[in-house]
């Protein structure tokens, strides 16, 4: 599980920073995530699509900041639960 929160903790910050290269940059979607591909050079019928990098880099955005949140939780029930969460052992 702390893998897990770490990993969710370090895709967090970076899913986000390259949706806003996708953005603001690349101009590959809208503000509202919606993929917007440049104009197709004249000729091409082939409408474009987002490819899997977009789709997972969208994925990964949504994703992660849950998965780090519910691993702090858990982690926070189960020190709450043990008795050791902002308590203060008494000396023997």
């Amino acid at each position: 599980m702390r893998m897990l929160r770490i990993v969710a903790l370090v895709a967090w910050p970076v899913s986000w920073y390259l949706i806003w290269k996708e953005i603001f940059v690349w101009h590959h979607m809208t503000k509202t995530l919606r993929f917007q591909a440049p104009d197709p050079p004249p000729g091409v019928t082939v409408t474009p699509r987002p490819g899997v990098p977009v789709i997972c880099l969208r994925a990964v955005a949504v994703a992660a900041p849950v998965v780090a949140v519910l691993g702090f939780a858990f982690e926070a029930r189960k020190a709450a639960q043990a008795g050791g969460f902002g308590r203060v052992k008494p000396r023997s």
